[in-house]
């Protein structure tokens, strides 16, 4: 018999990747914090393919598309790390934490992948 797993973010809710990457109320946290961080506001959409597509289409040129990009692969990492850290680690699931961490490797990555000049972590943030 499967037995649904209950979200860590929100405790309560079934957890899906749905509603883990979106919907939970903590989820949607990092979300807004995340798009605050861009100059942007959203609202979520049903999907994460609709989030995807609205990132890269929110892009002015191809360097600004990267970033968005890679920073919504930041994002979804840090939610499941913080995921995985409450179920296995005893860690937490902190909006706070999870996007001060997304701004962290998102910054990382920007450095060792992209071809952009580098960047302090103040001028990033």
């Amino acid at each position: 018999m499967d037995v649904p797993w209950e979200c860590v973010g929100c405790v309560g809710g079934v957890e899906s990747s749905v509603h883990l990457f979106l919907h939970c109320p903590s989820a949607m946290m990092v979300w807004y914090e995340v798009f605050r961080w861009l100059g942007m506001v959203i609202v979520i959409p049903p999907s994460l393919f609709i989030l995807f597509e609205v990132l890269r289409g929110s892009a002015r040129n191809v360097k600004l598309r990267q970033g968005f990009l890679m920073i919504w692969h930041a994002t979804l990492w840090c939610i499941w790390k913080a995921r995985n850290s409450s179920i296995f680690a005893n860690g937490s699931f902190v909006p706070k934490v999870i996007v001060d961490e997304i701004k962290v490797m998102s910054w990382k990555w920007c450095l060792t992948r992209m071809k952009l000049s580098p960047c302090l972590f103040y001028e990033w943030t």
